[in-house]
């Protein structure tokens, strides 16, 4: 995600902007973001002399970006595999279409886990990282 943006107001490091590009915002999904007037939060990690009023480049970390997907992803994949292994080993009678099922509903709980984790997670913000 990268996107330019207008500074609505400055508090320390967490900045208020507004997106430029509301057209953007129209296949966007979030519901936070919508419900504040398409305001959103940034943090301010390159120290930039900000005030109301400039335009900005925002931009979520690619390195978060991976993270993300990879444990939204990876954790129900690795929860599925090793109830496939686990029953594969300790149920060997146990047919194909069952182990699959309790697999696939292990990949299930591994998602709803990931979920019920990053909604209690505190809020990643995305960073600017260039004045334009």
């Amino acid at each position: 995600m990268q996107e330019r943006a207008k500074i609505v107001k400055v508090e320390g490091s967490v900045v208020t902007v507004v997106p430029v590009d509301i057209e953007a915002c129209a296949g966007c999904a979030n519901a936070e973001c919508k419900k504040n007037g398409n305001l959103f939060e940034a943090v301010n990690r390159e120290g930039f002399a900000l005030s109301p009023g400039m335009e900005v480049r925002v931009a979520a970390p690619a390195r978060k970006q991976l993270a993300q997907a990879l444990l939204a992803v990876g954790v129900p994949a690795v929860a599925a595999w090793f109830c496939w292994k686990a029953l594969d080993a300790l149920a060997p009678r146990l047919g194909e279409a069952a182990r699959a099922g309790i697999s696939l509903a292990a990949f299930l709980a591994g998602a709803v886990l990931v979920y019920a984790l990053s909604r209690a997670a505190p809020k990643d913000l995305p960073e600017i990282v260039e004045i334009l």
